[in-house]
């Protein structure tokens, strides 16, 4: 079940091709159509949608999923059961038509398929392994499409299948072939700070946390600090060392009262190695840092890192 669901609801020209494996990403601007086939964006040209017929088919979706939009409720976020996103915005907040943004998850990638693939070099590969084995916390920074989430999935699958996985995302996608790996979603009702803090009376070996991206990312800085080795995150940043600083960040926003040189120090305690990853001009994602962290100066106010791997992007 997966992308038959929503078919019928999508003009031919659509469904053809939302249905290419290269495909990632299917955007509708209004009456256009971009997709994102082999990490490059393009537009279908001669292909122009009847504004109308976009409409009535998301309301369908919409309505197929439980999630009615309507001017007094003009956003769609809905997740299909194989993972992929439909993401939609209606009038009166898209008054220049319906924007919509479907995302494919065609396949995950094993570690070696990325090795093979040229994303994950060798050495990276070999020290992250070690890491994981040693329960070190690990972060994995880039921009959006980068492929943070395909590297996590492949770094997660190295986790011993005994181990008990505490998995919070927001939205879930992630595929977990652990058995003993309960899934939780961030809602409205449910942030990622209220769920991290019950994850650490679940008894979890290892707490995978989706992306950080607000004041949850405090918490997951107590539980990394308290025992809970193994971790795992994301987060959006343009390199290595600036994910630590955004991290750290994003803690701050927790409380008003918090002091930026001990947050960062938390931030040095809690992350032992930080992958970034980038996708290039022509389409191929990377890894292209890999650092070590060694702690944080308060003097000099930055953090104390060696450089494992890097190369130009």
């Amino acid at each position: 079940m997966s992308f038959d669901l929503i078919l019928p609801f999508f003009p031919r020209e659509v469904q053809n091709v939302i249905m290419q494996r290269e495909v990632s990403d299917v955007m509708i601007n209004g009456s256009r159509v971009f997709v994102d086939r082999n990490g490059r964006l393009s537009q279908l040209e001669g292909i122009v949608l009847d504004p109308m017929q976009v409409l009535a088919g998301v309301e369908n979706i919409g309505r197929f999923l439980h999630r009615d939009i309507t001017p007094d409720s003009p956003i769609l976020d809905a997740r299909l059961p194989d993972g992929s996103r439909v993401a939609a915005i209606a009038s009166p907040s898209s008054p220049g038509g319906m924007t919509v943004t479907i995302r494919k998850f065609n396949r995950w990638f094993t570690a070696d398929d990325l090795v093979a693939s040229g994303t994950l070099p060798e050495p990276v590969l070999a020290t992250v392994t070690d890491a994981i084995s040693q329960r070190k916390n690990l972060l994995i920074a880039g921009g959006t499409g980068s492929g943070k989430t395909t590297l996590l999935k492949a770094l997660i699958d190295l986790i011993p299948l005994s181990d008990r996985l505490i998995v919070i995302e927001n939205p879930a996608e992630l595929d977990i072939s652990h058995a003993n790996a309960p899934r939780w979603e961030i809602t409205d009702k449910a942030d990622g700070h209220a769920l991290l803090i019950h994850a650490l009376r679940h008894r979890p070996d290892r707490i995978i946390f989706g992306e950080v991206r607000d004041h949850s990312a405090y918490q997951l800085l107590q539980a990394m600090n308290t025992g809970h080795g193994g971790t795992m995150s994301t987060i959006h940043a343009d390199s290595a060392a600036l994910a630590l600083y955004r991290l750290a960040g994003l803690a701050l926003s927790a409380q008003s009262n918090l002091d930026a040189s001990f947050i960062r120090s938390e931030v040095a305690s809690a992350i032992h190695y930080v992958l970034f990853i980038t996708r290039r001009t022509d389409g191929t994602r990377r890894v292209t840092e890999l650092l070590k962290v060694a702690g944080y100066s308060v003097s000099e106010e930055r953090f104390l890192t060696n450089s494992l791997f890097a190369e130009t992007a």
